[in-house]
């Protein structure tokens, strides 16, 4: 039990007093009391191997969306870096091609032998003075035209010049870019293996923690282990261990299930299900707004939506993967971005927050108490509105969403989440 504490990565004061040892199970066999606080233990213990693989893969899905953001930051990158080669290669081209004119000109100037092409048109016989002032009125025609090609090639080759500096300047960018592109990626599979491990590590010990149970209960491992299942979960954090900055009277969610009475802690777990013996903190309020949205919300598009939610439910049970956006594997952006493709609509690309700002640039985030099925709802650190969102999910209405959830979990079906939550939802269609 002690190595599996260690590999769970739970440190000696966040595990104290720590599961029952097999000699402290056996002890307890006989003694109520003794008992009691066995199961409680095992509770405890099970809730915070929960825990620590929640944090893990909330960690990893934080650095999956940074990726994201990455990605996108370099392909925005490449196709500016484009954008100047072209205007570049075409600048150069001009420049050449003014310059050559230029080159010309100096050349039959210096033929002309007076350094100016125009005096060559008073050399010859001049019959009469008409003749004379036709030749004049020539060489003042000749001679703007000759400054305006050297003014031409002075301006195509400063252009040329311009725009070969920027291209450089805009491929290091696209280099810095990709360089932070790809440790970006390197650190969310990293976290993301992690966030696997401890939950292999965290079902290992649920097995030792349901045989422990059943042998106090007398009742099945699995049912104990379905019961010690039902303590942890990912709704909110474990009590005792609130997200950073999460403030200590939260608002309740609109439309969060009614929770069922907490059981003493120091009875015997009863039937099987989610019934903590120390109840969940309340849900954390969401901050203001740093933009509202539009005043009337559109109604969404039936349609589209069905086929959005039909597609999404045709998931349910595959893995997620980082980076995973079909057609059997998926991370939380590239499930709702394909839902969507299937109904013809894009919703702002690989990552749940272009997703949200997209919708905020379209007038399309609506309060979540007005949210309706096929809506988005995502999840950022405390709920901000600003920066980054690491989680989105497609509300299927009636309190229930539908999400590729983190590293080591399928596409699932779950009551909405008030943790983290944004107070706005966006409505792709309408």
């Amino acid at each position: 039990m002690t190595a599996l504490t260690a590999a769970l990565g739970v440190t000696a004061a966040s595990a104290a007093p720590g599961p029952p040892s097999w000699d402290d199970v056996e002890q307890a066999r006989g003694d109520v009391v003794a008992t009691q606080l066995a199961i409680a233990r095992i509770e405890d213990a099970a809730r915070a191997a929960e825990q620590t693989y929640l944090d893990a893969a909330r960690s990893a899905v934080q650095l999956g969306e940074d990726h994201h953001l990455a990605q996108l930051a370099l392909e925005q990158a490449e196709a500016a870096a484009e954008r100047l080669e072209l205007r570049r290669d075409a600048a150069l081209a001009r420049a050449a091609e003014s310059g050559a004119r230029a080159a010309q000109l100096a050349a039959q100037l210096a033929r002309s032998g007076s350094g100016d092409l125009t005096t060559a048109l008073l050399t010859g016989n001049a019959d009469d003075a008409e003749d004379l002032l036709y030749r004049l009125g020539a060489m003042s025609s000749v001679g703007a035209r000759s400054q305006a090609v050297m003014d031409s090639a002075v301006q195509d080759k400063n252009t040329a010049e311009a725009l070969t500096a920027q291209a450089d300047v805009a491929l290091d960018e696209r280099e810095r870019l990709a360089d932070e592109a790809t440790d970006s990626l390197d650190a969310a599979i990293a976290a993301a293996e992690q966030a696997e491990q401890r939950l292999a590590a965290q079902q290992i010990m649920m097995g030792e923690l349901a045989a422990q149970l059943a042998s106090l209960t007398g009742r099945s491992e699995q049912l104990e282990r379905d019961y010690l299942a039902g303590l942890g979960g990912d709704e909110e954090p474990a009590p005792g261990n609130p997200a950073p900055g999460t403030p200590s009277n939260p608002a309740p969610s609109p439309s969060a299930p009614p929770s069922n009475p907490a059981p003493s802690p120091s009875a015997p777990p009863p039937a099987p299900g989610p019934s903590p013996s120390i109840p969940p903190p309340a849900p954390s309020p969401n901050p203001a707004p740093s933009a509202p949205p539009a005043p009337s919300p559109p109604a969404p598009n039936s349609a589209a939506v069905a086929t959005a939610i039909a597609f999404a439910r045709a998931q349910v049970g595959e893995p997620y993967q980082f980076g995973g956006r079909g057609p059997s594997v998926w991370d939380c952006s590239g499930l709702t971005m394909q839902s969507y493709a299937a109904a013809g609509v894009t919703i702002g690309g690989h990552s749940a927050t272009r997703q949200y700002t997209t919708a905020a640039s379209r007038d399309r985030l609506v309060p979540y108490a007005q949210a309706q099925a096929g809506d988005l709802i995502f999840y950022s650190t405390g709920g901000a509105t600003s920066g980054s969102k690491y989680h989105v999910t497609l509300y299927l209405g009636g309190g229930q969403m539908i999400e590729a959830p983190y590293p080591g979990k399928t596409v699932r079906i779950v009551p909405v989440r008030s943790y983290d939550r944004v107070p706005y939802v966006a409505r792709p269609t309408g």
